[in-house]
């Protein structure tokens, strides 16, 4: 498998509604990580159109993925 190419969008979480996603973008951001959630708008305009498509995407950049990965995890891991 290759890596994609570090300034790409990788997507780090899929989450059902849209205020999980800004959760998660908001944890994010505060450890200083770009994030691009490129739903946001479908779930709050038509939030049924998520359970076709997946959800709402948290993506970073490639760079910043594992970082991203630790930090959610363990955020997760502490619920």
């Amino acid at each position: 498998m290759t890596e994609p190419p570090v300034d790409d969008w990788v997507t780090v979480r899929t989450c059902l509604w849209g205020h999980q996603a800004d959760l998660v973008r908001s944890v994010l951001e505060g450890s200083d990580i770009e994030v691009f959630v490129p739903d946001e708008h479908v779930g709050s305009l038509r939030p049924h159109l998520l359970m076709g498509t997946g959800g709402v995407r948290v993506q970073v950049r490639a760079s910043d993925v594992a970082r991203a990965t630790e930090l959610l995890d363990a955020l997760e891991r502490e619920q």
